[in-house]
């Protein structure tokens, strides 16, 4: 039996407590995301996380983030990042076969909806984070403060990408319509993501990729739908086209 020296007991002991850090905060994040998603983000309360996360300490969450916010944060990165990561690497793969052409509506919407649609097929309803993802979007103030980060360059970039496609049309519509697609896919997806978790092995996969798909075509849709005479009007008394304009003129 070999005994360890007081260097290799202590570096087993921090080892220990890295991990035993590392457990906390991941239970807390993972009980934030799933108390959020159902109870919304800012009127939760945060000791209703920590005993949902099992912990004793009241103080766990502060300690480990700070701050609701920081908590809200936490869960971007353990999520938001790795897809949009995906987004950015579609885009990029499609802008290398278009070259200076601009993408085609359904080509953005593919790009918008496919990286959150494969989040749930990994997850097999494993996870809250699309429910999650629905309430945060809802929560204007809360949003704002997160908004623009490098975490969401993937949903900047096919924004933009949108922008360059609609030239015709006025930038406060093409931008209303991108939030349009951004909101409908959230909530489908959070509402598909809810159905697996409660069908469990049950759940039928096919039919789910039936919904996907036609998620994906609506979005396109919402970005070519044609200007009814009533919102052009609006969007001249608004200011956003000549009174002696119609788009694309």
């Amino acid at each position: 039996m070999t005994l360890k020296n007081s260097s290799e007991i202590k570096a087993d002991q921090d080892s220990g407590q890295t991990k035993s850090r590392t457990d906390t905060r991941t239970a807390l994040i993972l009980a934030a995301e799933r108390i959020f998603s159902e109870e919304g983000i800012s009127k939760t309360s945060l000791r209703r996380i920590t005993q949902a996360a099992g912990q004793r300490n009241e103080s766990a969450i502060h300690y480990h983030f700070g701050s609701r916010e920081g908590v809200v944060e936490a869960i971007l990165n353990l999520r938001t990042t790795a897809i949009d990561q995906a987004r950015v690497a579609m885009l990029k793969s499609l802008r290398k076969v278009a070259g200076e052409q601009p993408l085609g509506s359904h080509q953005l919407a593919t790009v918008l909806t496919e990286p959150l649609a494969n989040y749930l097929r990994e997850s097999k309803g494993q996870s809250h984070y699309l429910r999650f993802l629905g309430m945060f979007w809802m929560d204007r103030p809360m949003w704002r403060k997160f908004s623009g980060h490098t975490r969401d360059e993937g949903l900047i970039l096919v924004r933009d990408a949108l922008l360059q496609s609609k030239p015709h049309l006025p930038i406060v519509l093409v931008r209303q319509r991108y939030a349009y697609a951004i909101q409908m896919s959230t909530h489908i997806l959070a509402r598909l993501e809810r159905a697996v978790e409660e069908a469990g092995a049950s759940w039928d996969w096919v039919r789910a990729e039936v919904e996907i798909a036609n998620l994906i075509d609506a979005n396109a849709a919402i970005f070519d739908a044609p200007l009814s005479p009533a919102t052009i009007r609006a969007l001249q008394a608004y200011g956003a086209l000549p009174a002696n304009r119609q788009p694309g003129g």
